[in-house]
């Protein structure tokens, strides 16, 4: 695969990560700023995200639905691999900004 084909799966998946929620708020986890990275590399696709909160109770189920987001769109023989970083905070400037309005902070 290409750069640009690197790039264009990117953005694939960073939208079809639009569409996973965080079950506790109820919102995407992109527009929430849970996002801290992804990498795509020839056959792997790595993602980390973060917790909004230390003891994150739905940690498992997010990085669950984040990774079987991202296996639908990687070709089969490609590893997906998903992690939490519980060393870096979250805060809700991280959050887009018009949910941020809409949450009211």
């Amino acid at each position: 695969m290409d750069e640009s084909g690197f790039l264009a799966l990117r953005a694939e998946i960073m939208r079809a990560l639009s569409g996973v929620a965080d079950p506790e708020i109820g919102e995407n986890i992109v527009d929430l700023g849970l996002i801290q990275s992804l990498d795509l590399e020839p056959l792997l696709a790595s993602l980390i995200l973060i917790p909004t909160s230390a003891t994150c109770p739905m940690a498992d189920q997010i990085m669950e639905d984040a990774g079987c987001a991202i296996e639908r769109l990687v070709p089969t023989e490609w590893r997906v691999e998903v992690d939490m970083d519980w060393s870096y905070p979250w805060t809700a400037e991280r959050m887009a900004p018009a949910l941020r309005a809409r949450l009211g902070w």
